[in-house]
């Protein structure tokens, strides 16, 4: 049975992982960038161009650009490390390291879009808020704890319920960049559910992975659904 199945479960925690450092990679820079962006400093309309490019990009010309910088011998990330005296890396090679490239490139692509949420929330805050809070002598610091933190919050949440159903349903970036491997250790739930389905032919378990990976969205979709009443 598809559930009693040792590479689901296995599948199932590498899903985890990559949505957990994920969304610790992903959020806190894109409320980074959406602050340095609401500044309306010199250069950021060029800037926030620049910066919504990969969203632009489809996930599987990323993944073929990805997989060539990421090659052991011909790879320019490897390139720019031998400049500081870093040896070759088997980025895509190597368990570990191949769990880090795909979360740095579905980080790279997802990060505009988590900017560009929270740029749209700061941009609905008061500005008289902030000039009271200048006022009464209040720090940036703590103008950014006490006032933007918890206004942007709502928006906040609904990104993160929208990133894991993404990582829920990983797949075309992925494909291109690992196939899942080295062996399974880069292979998601949704992967092995294609897998399964249409490497290994067996149509009734990927069916099973299928409404196993629907099963597991749901709860996310009905909390992304009261987020996103709370932004209104």
């Amino acid at each position: 049975m598809a559930l009693t199945a040792p590479e689901t479960w296995s599948t199932f925690r590498i899903t985890l992982i990559i949505t957990f450092f994920g969304l610790i990679l992903q959020i806190p820079l894109g409320i980074v960038l959406a602050l340095a962006l609401h500044e309306n400093l010199r250069g950021t309309k060029v800037f926030r161009s620049i910066l919504i490019t990969p969203m632009l990009l489809t996930p599987v010309a990323v993944g073929l650009t990805y997989r060539f910088m990421f090659d052991t011998d011909l790879g320019v990330i490897n390139w720019a490390l031998s400049l500081f005296g870093v040896d070759k890396v088997n980025w895509l090679g190597s368990q570990t390291s191949a769990l880090f490239a795909v979360i740095i490139v579905d980080s790279w692509q997802s990060v505009p879009f988590v900017m560009l949420l929270v740029l749209a929330a700061l941009t609905a805050i008061s500005p008289s808020l902030y000039e009271a809070a200048r006022v009464d002598g209040a720090s940036p610091a703590q103008i950014f704890r006490r006032l933007t933190l918890p206004l942007i919050t709502p928006t906040l949440l609904v990104v993160t319920m929208i990133k894991i159903m993404d990582f829920l349903k990983l797949f075309d970036t992925l494909f291109i960049l690992t196939r899942g491997g080295p062996g399974n250790s880069t292979t998601t739930l949704g992967l092995w559910a294609y897998k399964t389905g249409f490497t290994f032919l067996e149509l009734s378990r990927a069916a099973a992975l299928g409404v196993l990976i629907a099963l597991v969205t749901m709860p996310v979709y009905l909390l992304w659904r009261k987020a996103s009443r709370g932004v209104r």
